[in-house]
């Protein structure tokens, strides 16, 4: 096996490790656990490090795909394609949410002056029994 196959086959790997877990990622990030995005971002980070060694063989002249590498590419398109969708979806769902916290923050911050001052006029005598 050539060196370039072993990054490729190590590429597919990742690739698969990446949609399982972006299948278990939920849309609301407070039920996702601790780690999870950033394991995700990992595996992302690894695999585009992949890409980058893949790219060094496949820049040679002479290089050409084995009838093999071409049943492993088209295996990676099928993930690719299953996996696009799930990571369009959490883009969205995680912008929207971060976007309301920002809203909720910047709503909050205006009514952070308006209860600082105490009034000691009058007096509430709650009559509940």
């Amino acid at each position: 096996m050539d060196a370039y196959q072993l990054r490729l086959a190590e590429f597919l790997e990742l690739t698969e490790k990446l949609n399982a877990q972006a299948k278990t990622v939920h849309t609301k990030m407070d039920n996702n656990e601790a780690g999870q995005i950033e394991s995700m971002l990992a595996l992302f980070e690894r695999r585009q490090a992949v890409i980058e060694g893949l790219s060094e063989y496949t820049k040679a002249a002479e290089f050409e795909w084995t009838s093999e590498d071409k049943k492993v590419i088209s295996q990676l398109k099928g993930y690719e394609d299953e996996m696009q969708p799930l990571l369009n979806r959490l883009h969205q769902s995680f912008t929207t949410q971060m976007n309301r916290l920002n809203q909720t923050s910047q709503a909050s911050k205006k009514y952070v002056g308006a209860y600082q001052t105490k009034s000691t006029e009058g007096s509430f005598i709650d009559q509940r029994k």
